[in-house]
């Protein structure tokens, strides 16, 4: 192993691991980094080493979500042009919301390096000149797709402006609007639950004896609840589908 030189100080220990010039310089520097500031919370009074490590991981954290929106805020201004702060303004907006479910999604599954994934689509979509909502939910629809699965999903934006379908792509997009409202989730339990009572209402209300008009208005009620019921089980379906995605 080649012998790399020893910081004296943490300033000094940033700058030569962000200027290594390979990943093993880089993870030498990078225990360097650990090791002072291990030093500076023992003078503290601080001794334990997951505190350094958890620290500087939440530092690296922050630092790539600024670069991440600082990347998004340099596209939206080529794109939005015209728009000016605006146009940024939105961008970013969408990328906040973007990025909370992205940790969320990595938090329930840390090895899904749903971040990245996330960040990917946004970021690609945007440079191909999308609108920053509609990059949000066309990123939402793709999600954590392989690196080939992602690459036909853009061909397919590309070409028809959705990643499979129109219908599809509609589906989910709804569905993603109605699971960001609060509550939205128990708001289609809801209605699915209710349009199922209103359906055993109606049929249990059918009489053969009954007049014309009676047998109308139940049978518009069995047409309508059953329709209800049936977009209700969509979204439901949609929902557990999104959550590997």
């Amino acid at each position: 192993m080649e012998d790399h030189r020893i910081p004296e100080s943490l300033e000094e220990a940033y700058r030569l691991r962000d200027s290594a010039d390979s990943l093993p310089e880089r993870d030498f520097y990078q225990e360097q980094v650990f090791r002072l500031r291990r030093e500076e919370y023992r003078a503290r009074g601080i001794r334990t080493e997951i505190s350094s490590r958890r620290r500087e991981r939440q530092s690296a954290i922050e630092f790539s979500r600024e670069m991440f929106f600082l990347e998004v805020q340099e596209i939206s201004g080529r794109n939005g042009s015209g728009r000016g702060n605006r146009s940024q303004h939105e961008a970013r907006r969408y990328a906040i919301r973007l990025d909370t479910h992205a940790f969320l999604k990595q938090l329930a599954s840390p090895h899904s390096g749903a971040v990245e994934l996330y960040r990917r689509n946004y970021l690609e979509l945007l440079r191909m000149g999308k609108q920053p909502s509609e990059a949000y939910y066309l990123s939402r629809v793709i999600g954590l797709a392989s690196e080939g699965e992602f690459r036909q999903a853009v061909e397919g934006v590309r070409r028809t402006g959705y990643p499979k379908g129109r219908m599809p792509y509609a589906v989910e997009k709804t569905a993603i609007q109605i699971r960001d409202l609060p509550g939205g989730m128990i708001l289609i339990l809801l209605t699915f639950f209710a349009s199922l009572f209103a359906f055993v209402w109606a049929a249990g209300g059918w009489r053969p004896e009954a007049d014309t008009g009676t047998i109308f208005f139940i049978t518009l009620g069995l047409i309508a609840a059953g329709g209800l019921m049936l977009v209700s089980a969509i979204f439901i379906i949609t929902f557990i589908r999104s959550i590997n995605k």
